[in-house]
């Protein structure tokens, strides 16, 4: 789903989220009540590939003891009419996209997941389990716990990721993608193939709470979840610790070929070229030789990034 930011600068968004959280008593193991709005996200993959998704997962979270209500959004727009009158437990039926717009609505709720994308980097990193059946108990029992996002501040506009910000190839390869949600598989190899013809290290200055340095990089990641982009286990990021991890990788063409598979096996800490930290403020300008991309969403060269403690709350597995 593409969005953009409704987002004010104010902060008032995460403190009507925890206003709400204080008010749920201690996160209760099920919802004040049974009656759950399910909005599936009509662009997700899962959906296109099974019709009767909506009206099966809307019968699981009636089996579980709730009374449902559906709704199909196809845009931000219908999503923010969904959650305008939403004081109830918002189920999405969807993949990471679904979450990315409802972090950047206009209206808050307390959130459950029943994954129906590709990735499902949030599902994983949360423990949302991928059966539906599991799925749908956990939305109707399951405890709310606060997530942190990240404020991504431009001059012309905020938006609160979810997952991560991405600056370097993968940037470059994401900015080409043009399908509406992430298992076109055939445009992602067109876009990965594309960045990568004319792909060099370059150097970026880099901003960690403060401390400014510059830094050359094939690739940077800053994430609040462990997973990122296509399933990548780009750190062992907590989205409740209040702060962001970075990770920056110095390696030309070849090298990122080597380092692709233990991105995918969360092995390449620790390798030579690759550093980790963590801040709370980050600050991004790759000098117009990438784009810097929040989950999903394309930026300029140059962004301010900032935990946002509490930004959301979502019901994941015990931990």
């Amino acid at each position: 789903m593409r969005v953009s930011s409704h987002v004010d600068g104010s902060g008032t968004r995460p403190q009507r989220i925890r206003s709400r959280i204080a008010r749920s008593s201690s996160w209760r193991l099920r919802s004040l009540s049974p009656h759950l709005l399910l909005v599936a996200n009509g662009n997700a993959s899962g959906l296109s590939r099974r019709p009767t998704l909506v009206q099966d997962s809307a019968r699981l979270l009636r089996s579980v003891g709730a009374r449902v209500e559906t709704r199909v959004t196809a845009s931000l727009e219908e999503l923010d009419h969904a959650l305008a009158t939403a004081e109830r437990r918002v189920v999405l039926l969807g993949g990471d996209g679904s979450l990315h717009a409802a972090a950047n609505s206009r209206f808050g709720a307390e959130f459950a997941l029943i994954p129906a994308g590709s990735a499902n980097n949030v599902a994983r990193s949360l423990g949302i389990p991928f059966d539906f059946a599991s799925a749908a108990r956990l939305a109707v029992e399951g405890r709310a716990r606060p997530i942190d996002a990240i404020s991504v501040q431009t001059p012309e506009r905020r938006y609160l990721a979810v997952e991560g910000v991405s600056a370097g190839f993968h940037a470059l390869a994401r900015s080409q993608y043009t399908a509406v949600n992430s298992a076109d598989v055939v445009a992602g190899i067109r876009a990965g193939v594309g960045a990568f013809a004319q792909f060099e290290p370059f150097t970026i200055a880099l901003g960690l709470d403060g401390e400014c340095s510059l830094v050359r990089i094939g690739q940077l990641f800053v994430a609040n979840m462990p997973l990122f982009g296509p399933g990548l286990r780009v750190a062992p990021a907590d989205p409740a610790d209040g702060l962001l991890d970075v990770v920056t990788i110095d390696a030309g063409r070849r090298a990122l070929l080597g380092i692709a598979p233990r991105l995918r096996r969360g092995t390449h800490l620790g390798r030579p070229g690759v550093t980790h930290h963590r801040a709370h403020t980050v600050r991004i300008a790759t000098r117009g030789r990438s784009p810097v991309i929040a989950d999903t969403t394309t930026f300029g060269d140059t962004v301010e990034l900032s935990v946002v403690p509490h930004a959301l709350a979502l019901v994941g597995a015990a931990a």
